[in-house]
C-alpha cells in the first residue's frame, strides 16, 4: 500500500465505454501519488476485464455481487477510502491532467476547507466540447475561499458545485453522513450543505475536468419519471422543484437557529418564484407568494435576488437599470445587518 494522501474513486454501472476515458484521465494525472477504486454496482458488461487489462497497481477493482443502487455504491466508495482526500468521480466524465495537483494544494494549504471544486468543460457523448469555462460561482480571484455560511446562504439562491470537480476531505464527508436515498437524484446537493455547516468551501476559477451532457445520467432519468408525478402546475419546472425540496429538506433538519433559518428558507422560496416566474407562472399568484415570503422575513427586500424579481416582474427598463447599480450596496446592506451566528 502506498503513502497517497487521495483517493480517486469511480462507481460505475455498464458504462465501460465511458469508463474508459474516466479511468485514463485518472492516470494521466501530473500527481501521481494516488489511489484508483473502481466500485462496480454488478454490472453485466466486461467492466471487469477492461479493468483488469490496465498493469497500474495504484487500481483496486471492487464489485457488489448485486446493484446496490447509486447512493450505496457512492457510500461503499466512502466507508473504503482510507487517504485524507476523497474524489467522487462519476463514470462518465473526466479529469484535466493537472486536476489533482491544483486541488490537493488548496486542501494541503487550507485546513478548514472541507471540500474544493472547480470550473469545468462540458462535453457530448462523443467528447465534443459545448461549453468551455463554465461555473456556478463567479469570481475575480484564481482561488476563492468561501465561508460556510457564505456557501450556505448562496446554495439557496443558485447552483452550488459540480459533484465531477470536487475533491472531499474525507473527514468531512463522512461527518455529513455522506448521501442518503430519499435525496435522489440530487443526493450531492443537502451533503454538500451539510458540510458547509462546519467546513468552509475552496472554488478554483479553472475549468479542470470535463462533465458530460447526454439523456443518460441518473439525474436525466429521475426527473423524466418525476414529471409525472407532480402536480399539473410544478410539471414546467421539475429540476427547480426539485433543488427547492432538497434546499427545504436541509434546512428542515439543520436545526439552525430560527432567525437564520427563516432567512434561508425565505431565500430558496423566492427562488423558485422567480424560476416558475420564468416559465409562466400567473402574475397575480406569483405576486401574492412573494408578498407572503415578506411578510415571513421582511428582510428579504435587502437581498439583490428580491430586486431582481421585482425588476422582472414589473418589466420595467429604469427598475432593471437601478437594480444593477444598486446592486453593490443592497448587497453590503444585506452583508452588515445580517444576524451574527
Amino acid at each position: 500500500m502506498s503513502d497517497a494522501t487521495v483517493t480517486v474513486a469511480i462507481p460505475t454501472y455498464n458504462r465501460v465505454a465511458l469508463l474508459r476515458e474516466a479511468l485514463e484521465s485518472v492516470l494521466a494525472q501530473t500527481h501521481s501519488d494516488f489511489r484508483l477504486v473502481i466500485g462496480d454496482n454488478a454490472s453485466t458488461d466486461n467492466t471487469a476485464e477492461v479493468v483488469a487489462s490496465y498493469c497500474d497497481t495504484r487500481i483496486e477493482y471492487v464489485r457488489s455481487d448485486r446493484n446496490i443502487g447509486m447512493i450505496a455504491n457512492f457510500n461503499r466508495l466512502i466507508a473504503l477510502t482510507e487517504t485524507e482526500f476523497l474524489m467522487l468521480l462519476p463514470d462518465d466524465d473526466r479529469l484535466y491532467p493537472d486536476y489533482l495537483n491544483s486541488v490537493l494544494e488548496i486542501l494541503q494549504q487550507n485546513s478548514r476547507v472541507g471540500l474544493a471544486h472547480t470550473a469545468f468543460d462540458v462535453i457530448d457523448i462523443d467528447s465534443r466540447l459545448q461549453k468551455h469555462a463554465a461555473s456556478f460561482l463567479r469570481s475575480n480571484h484564481p482561488v476563492l475561499v468561501e465561508p460556510g455560511r457564505a456557501f450556505l446562504e448562496r446554495s439557496m439562491t443558485s447552483g452550488l458545485a459540480l459533484q465531477s470537480s470536487i475533491t472531499f476531505r474525507t473527514r468531512a464527508i463522512r461527518e455529513a453522513g455522506g448521501m442518503t436515498t430519499r435525496d435522489e437524484p440530487l443526493a450531492d446537493v443537502p451533503l454538500f450543505m451539510r458540510i458547509a455547516m462546519n467546513w468552509d468551501i475552496a472554488y478554483l476559477d479553472r475549468p479542470l475536468v470535463a462533465v458530460r451532457d447526454h439523456d443518460q445520467t441518473e439525474t436525466v432519468r429521475f426527473a423524466s419519471r418525476d414529471k409525472g408525478k407532480r402536480n399539473a402546475g410544478d410539471r414546467p419546472v421539475p429540476w427547480a422543484r426539485m433543488m427547492f425540496d432538497r434546499r427545504i429538506g436541509f434546512l428542515d433538519e439543520a436545526g439552525l437557529p430560527s432567525h437564520e433559518a427563516n432567512r434561508y428558507r425565505s431565500l430558496a422560496t423566492l427562488r423558485f418564484l422567480v424560476d416558475r416566474a420564468g416559465l409562466g407562472a400567473p402574475w397575480l399568484q406569483t405576486w401574492a407568494d412573494f408578498a407572503r415570503i415578506v411578510r415571513l422575513y421582511p428582510r428579504i427586500l435587502t437581498h439583490l435576488i428580491a430586486w431582481r424579481f421585482i425588476a422582472a416582474q414589473c418589466g420595467a427598463r429604469t427598475v432593471r437599470r437601478a437594480t444593477y447599480r444598486l446592486g453593490p450596496v443592497v448587497h453590503e446592506l444585506s452583508r452588515t445587518r445580517s444576524p451574527r451566528t
